[in-house]
């Protein structure tokens, strides 16, 4: 079952507030917005009062929408070069959790620890996003990818390599929990 937009997470309202915060600052209009979002009006409404946990896909076509990165919804990461486990910033998506590993969202690299629940995934159409390449490391359970339609099973010790402009989705096909390493270039391409 793939992760679905649906009730939200505390800190979904977090996450709601820094849309509104970046589409306010950009002088754009919840319906301008929307509209370029492919989602509705009052779905984005629901989405800033923190009242839905979008997918992966559905925030990033609306952070691209205001000509943003997925990254600029978090902030500031840790000034300095060690992010220690405490630190780690989260982003949490129905059944399926990111946890930024790099400090520094400005540089060149941007790792992400994800955890993805059993049968979730990032839904039934692909998605793209700026940045140049991602890497994803398979370090437990199953993993299953589609790059540009072709499908890839992978397990514990696969690695996947491909520009981040090329449509893809993901799932956990299996009855545990999948852990990965994401790798994008550069920095905020997320």
């Amino acid at each position: 079952m793939p992760i679905s937009d649906s009730a939200a997470d505390p800190i979904d309202a977090d996450i709601g507030a820094r849309l509104r915060q970046l589409r306010q600052a950009r002088g754009l209009s919840a319906r301008q917005v929307a509209r370029q979002a492919g989602v509705s009006p009052a779905y984005l409404s629901r989405l800033e009062n923190g009242k839905v946990s979008p997918t992966v896909s559905t925030l990033t076509r609306v952070v691209l929408a205001m000509g943003e990165t997925v990254a600029a919804v978090f902030g500031d990461a840790t000034a300095g070069p060690v992010v220690r486990r405490p630190e780690r910033r989260v982003v949490r998506n129905r059944g399926a959790d990111d946890y930024l590993l790099t400090p520094n969202r400005n540089g060149r690299l941007e790792v992400l620890e994800t955890v993805v629940e059993p049968g979730e995934g990032s839904g039934t159409t692909a998605y793209a996003h700026p940045g140049d390449e991602e890497c994803i490391v398979v370090l437990a359970g199953e993993f299953r990818l589609w790059i540009d339609g072709t499908r890839y099973d992978l397990s514990e010790g696969d690695a996947a390599t491909f520009p981040c402009r090329t449509p893809h989705r993901w799932q956990n096909p299996s009855d545990s929990p999948a852990r990965l390493h994401w790798i994008i270039t550069p920095a905020g391409g997320y």
